[in-house]
């Protein structure tokens, strides 16, 4: 949302490739890990609030061009969709601890 509706300058891809994006240090704890996570929900939410969904991001962030620039209603869809995804792949980690599965 920041980057792609607010077109805040955030870094996007941290040096280091795949392995610095998906990884945290062993010593990283949880609580500083779901911190981060609240906030970077709160500010998403905060962009959202008041804003129609047919509102165009902002270019200058993910989107150079106003042509690039979806609507924010395509966005938290696709937020929604990424959501499904990873929470569905979490799912299939949990099962495969004990085999168990939900309803």
């Amino acid at each position: 949302m920041r980057w792609g509706f607010a077109a805040e300058d955030v870094l996007a891809y941290p040096p280091g490739g795949d392995e610095a994006e998906w990884s945290m240090p062993a010593q990283q704890p949880t609580a500083d890990v779901m911190a981060f996570y609240h906030d970077e929900a709160g500010r998403s939410q905060a962009l959202a609030v008041g804003a129609p969904l047919t509102a165009l991001a902002r270019t200058g962030g993910r989107f150079q061009t106003p042509e690039q620039a979806p609507a924010l209603g395509r966005i938290l869809f696709h937020l929604l969709q990424e959501y499904a995804r990873h929470l569905g792949q979490l799912d299939i980690a949990r099962e495969l601890i004990d085999g168990k599965t939900g309803e």
